[in-house]
């Protein structure tokens, strides 16, 4: 009988030890990783907080008028806007 190849099995057993050893450095160098940001990401976090709570208000002003039926549509402005689209589009 011959036997022919036979460093492949050994390559797959070292590869699988390989990323085994890779996988368990990356856990150690990610649970000691820091997040730092700077004053201006936070000011633009806020400020993106701000602008979904007024976004947030707007809708629970449109939810109540369309619930008490005093919400108007103004056709002329739908209307401008369907143009806009289909000529866009076209």
């Amino acid at each position: 009988m011959r036997i022919n190849n036979m460093k492949s099995g050994f390559f797959t057993y070292q590869n699988q030890q390989n990323r085994s050893n890779i996988q368990d450095t990356q856990k150690k160098t990610s649970a000691s990783a820091e997040v730092k940001i700077s004053s201006r990401g936070r000011e633009i976090s806020q400020a993106m907080m701000s602008e979904q709570a007024q976004r947030q208000n707007r809708l629970q002003e449109l939810k109540q008028q369309i619930t008490d039926g005093t919400y108007k549509v103004d056709s002329s402005k739908v209307a401008e806007k369907m143009i806009g689209f289909w000529r866009n589009n076209s």
